[in-house]
This record gives C-alpha cells, structure tokens and sequence, in this order.
C-alpha cells in the first residue's frame, strides 16, 4: 500500500508541474502526431448527435474537443481530469460552449450516477490509473448498456 500511495503522489506531482506546458510536450514528444491519433479515435468512436461522452483523464480537452466538433456542438461532454491545472486550461478552451462541464476526479470514482453516458473516453492517462480495473468497473458502471468504450 505504500508503494501504491508514493507512485500515485510521484504521478500527481509530475503533472501539477507540468500541466501548463502538457500540449506543448505533446507535440514535441509526439511530433504533433498525437492530434492525428486523437481526430482517429474520435472518427474510430463514430460518435451521434444528443448524446453523452465522458472523456476520463480529460488533460486540456483534445478528445472533448475533437467529439463536440464532430458532432456539430449537439452532444454532451464531461471532462474529468484529477489535476486542477489541467481542466482550468480545458475550461479556457471552452470558454463559450455550454455543453460541457468539467470534474475534478480520478477514474477509480467517477462522480456520476450509473447508465448515464453513451461513450467513455480515456486516452493517454490509462497511464497513469493507479488501479486499472477499479477504473474499468467504473468505466463499465457509468456507461449506459450498449455504451461505447474507447482508450487510445
């Protein structure tokens, strides 16, 4: 239990400290080749219109923002992200969209009530999920029967 509780600081910290330079290290990491993968996964989650995401580990919003494009801004979107950093720069993204809303939780308890989404997200902080399959108890829990899942 110790060693779980040392990671999932060390994993808190690194990101407290590097959440407002997280695109920037993206792109140059990833040669901007991330944004592709990301347009990818939405297009590969075929999302419709009037539905619901959570987008877990949400960073600044990428997949949030790829979905509601797609989808002509006519969905729901729930950004959660465990660092405030993080969804504050997400927010500044969405300044004007009114369908979305952001939570400061992490994968493992997930502040929604049961059957409630059509799709669940989780990117690159599958990484970072201190206990996989309590987040996929969850993922399974909020999702709504026949909901997608999708982790890039």
């Amino acid at each position: 239990m110790k060693s779980y509780n040392k990671n999932k600081r060390l994993v808190s910290k690194v990101f407290e400290d590097v959440f407002d330079k997280y695109d920037f290290m993206n792109d140059l990491i990833s040669l901007g080749i991330h944004r592709l993968w990301k347009k990818s996964f939405i297009n590969w989650l075929n999302p419709q219109k009037n539905t619901k995401l959570v987008d877990v580990a949400s960073g600044t919003g990428d997949i949030a923002n790829f979905f509601l494009k797609k989808v002509d801004y006519k969905s729901f979107v729930c950004c959660v992200d465990e660092n405030k950093g993080m969804l504050n720069l997400s927010k500044k993204k969405f300044n004007n969209i009114k369908n979305i809303k952001w939570f400061c939780n992490n994968a493992e308890k997930l502040p929604f009530k049961n059957d409630h989404f059509d799709y669940y997200t989780i990117s690159f902080g599958i990484r970072n999920v201190n206990n996989i399959n309590k987040a996929l108890e969850e993922a399974y829990r909020v999702l709504k029967p026949g909901g997608r899942f999708m982790c890039l």
